[in-house]
């Protein structure tokens, strides 16, 4: 190859580091337990031995079979390199044969190997065939996230699934770079398309330098905390992202993108300075800009709702621990008051006042004990057995904290658009009633109390909302219902019953769904997705499992009533038998050697872990064995 023919050769993709690369196709390295488990035989593989004659070539057999157990890729090497592995078969199946003896086997013999191999595993080569459907694979997997390494771990599930031998590294590299770059032209095109040449000096204005900080730069600014300046900035930039938000909520559908394609996008734009991004082909950086905006302006009003989720929780906090310190002092008070309160008392049971003094008198002595105020509170402290009302101090300190809660909170109820699950929600109706007074820059106070929706107040809540003074009717406190709609508006977001479109984490869940005009080619959808199960009918796939359950339950019990697992004992005679756990005796060690070495932190995890291991564990052994005694009581 020449130098110019080198220079124009595009570069390959770096996907994975070195230490992915070798877990992935590097030769395996065996553990004793490893050894243990995939030198193990089944009837099939025994059989298969046989069909060669030498003992090199059935030790080449054994050495490839085990490999490609664990790698599901065969591999190139010779004895010397696998010493360890060779003198663990010897001592297991050829305990006569010397070390000395053995030579290498002819390439027929392991193409043969190979073929053997794959029909006992039931796998197959990649052929053409399954290299173009790969590369379809890696085009449809583009189109839901452009990250290299997400589409190659699609192509590695692909073959999996397909039980397919994993070409090289390279060329999955090829593949994963082939199907961006057309992803990347696809989404170009359609760029083209749909933007006008104002709408692209809409985007490039995004570049401009004001006072020494390019625009796109401030806009990817996040808030540093929930303070009434950060929120009021991040409103500020909500606002002038607004017109380009309608803009990529136009275009981005037409690319056909997933949010995650979406998002992957977007940090690009805060991945490269904007020296870079300059330099970049103009209709991409179109593309990353669209999603940066529609991304940014979503995740904008999460900032928002946080924010207000966040404060409410607080002023609820706040009012609260005010109420019990009320509540503590008013106890504290009435306990001192107590002891003055029964010498007010006394006046009536003693000859203190004589019989025909005037009632003026003896409130006016009773009042010198103790004020009328304090007097009538330890009435109530008696008279309704030392409680208090602690949601009443509530609602009072609720008051006090209106001024506080106003700035913060008004300002995010104005600039954020709600909804809820059922569209004629009764809280959506008093939202609007308090944004629509809010800008009008009219006070809640000179507001008609007819005006006020109400069939949003829980009963709990109606008799801290309205006052009455002496017989006339009730009126309502404004700042404690305004508050009560901030509570339950925080309640219905936690809850999911609250969302907004306009967002991330707060989206409803069937925002995410298609809609029933595009569910009508379903069966096209499904197929699209390489996911044979889907198309399955549900009865068909359950009675499946249901078939491969019963098949391993035989299994295992067979192998327990052949003496085979030795963690279970067998008792009994004839053809009555019952089956037990086999408990360590006091000089057996409890659990595996490998948790002595491990802290005691993490030693729950591992144990927890270890049951789903290679079969070398007893404790998976008991799992199915418990599974198989509960199912028959016979060999």
């Amino acid at each position: 190859m020449t130098d110019q023919e080198a220079s124009s050769t595009p570069k390959r993709l770096r996907i994975l580091d070195d230490e992915e690369i070798e877990a992935l196709y590097g030769r395996p390295c065996f553990t004793a337990d490893d050894r243990a488990h995939y030198f193990t035989l089944t009837q099939p593989e025994q059989e298969s031995i046989r069909l060669f004659l030498g003992m090199h070539s059935q030790l080449s057999f054994l050495l490839q079979l085990a490999y490609f157990k664990a790698k599901q890729i065969f591999f190139a090497f010779t004895f010397d390199e696998v010493e360890d592995d060779v003198q663990y078969i010897l001592a297991q199946f050829f305990p006569q044969t010397k070390r000395a003896q053995l030579k290498g086997v002819s390439k027929p013999t392991l193409l043969k190997q190979h073929d053997i191999i794959l029909s006992l595993c039931q796998y197959r080569r990649c052929t053409a065939a399954d290299r173009q459907q790969l590369a379809h694979r890696a085009r449809q997997a583009a189109k839901i996230s452009s990250k290299p390494v997400y589409v190659f771990r699609e192509l590695l599930q692909y073959l999996t699934e397909q039980h397919l031998v994993a070409p090289g590294y390279t060329m999955l590299q090829d593949i994963v770079g082939q199907a961006l770059s057309a992803e990347d032209q696809r989404l170009t095109t359609i760029i083209q398309t749909q933007l006008a040449a104002v709408e692209c000096a809409a985007l490039d204005r995004l570049f401009a330098d004001l006072e020494g900080l390019y625009t796109i730069t401030r806009l990817k600014k996040a808030p540093k905390d929930f303070s009434l300046s950060e929120m009021r900035r991040e409103i500020a930039r909500g606002e002038e992202l607004r017109s380009l938000y309608r803009l990529a909520t136009r275009v981005i559908p037409d690319l056909a993108i997933s949010n995650e394609g979406i998002k992957y996008y977007a940090s690009l734009v805060s991945y490269y300075s904007v020296f870079r991004l300059k330099q970049l082909e103009t209709w991409t950086v179109y593309l990353y800009l669209l999603c940066f905006v529609f991304h940014r302006y979503q995740q904008l009003h999460d900032n928002l709702l946080i924010c207000f989720i966040h404060m409410v929780k607080t002023y609820v906090d706040e009012a609260k621990a005010a109420a019990k310190e009320q509540v503590y002092e008013h106890r504290v008070t009435s306990n001192q008051d107590l002891p003055k309160a029964g010498l007010v008392l006394r006046l009536f049971t003693r000859e203190q006042v004589t019989p025909g003094t005037p009632f003026e008198l003896v409130q006016a002595k009773a009042f010198a004990i103790l004020d009328r105020r304090r007097l009538d509170r330890v009435a109530d402290y008696i008279v309704t057995k030392t409680t208090f009302d602690e949601r009443a101090f509530q609602w009072a300190h609720v008051e006090i904290m209106a001024r506080r809660f106003k700035q913060h909170l008004r300002q995010i109820l104005r600039h954020v658009d709600l909804a809820a699950t059922r569209a004629n929600a009764p809280i959506l109706e008093a939202v609007q009633f308090l944004k629509t007074t809010f800008e009008s820059h009219r006070s809640l106070l000179n507001v008609d109390q007819k005006a006020f929706p109400t069939r949003f107040i829980p009963v709990r809540y109606k008799r801290y909302l309205y006052v009455q003074e002496d017989a006339g009717p009730k009126q309502l406190i404004p700042d404690r219902y305004e508050f009560l709609v901030y509570r339950l508006l925080r309640n219905g977001l936690e809850a999911g019953d609250l969302f907004c479109r306009e967002s991330v984490r707060f989206r409803s869940f069937e925002d995410d769904l298609l809609d029933d005009q595009q569910w009508q080619n379903k069966a096209m959808l499904i197929a699209q997705t390489g996911r044979p199960i889907l198309m399955q009918p549900i009865r068909e796939h359950l009675a499946e499992l249901e078939r491969q359950l019963e098949k391993r339950i035989v299994a295992v019990n067979q192998r327990i009533a052949a003496g085979e697992n030795s963690h279970f004992q067998i008792k009994g005679k004839g053809k009555r038998t019952r089956w037990t756990l086999h408990y360590p005796k006091g000089s057996e060690p409890i659990n595996h050697p490998v948790f002595d070495t491990l802290r005691r932190s993490i030693l729950a995890a591992c144990s927890i872990s270890s049951t789903s291991t290679a079969t070398s564990w007893p404790a998976l052994s008991i799992s199915w064995g418990a599974i198989a005694s509960s199912r028959s009581t016979t060999g």
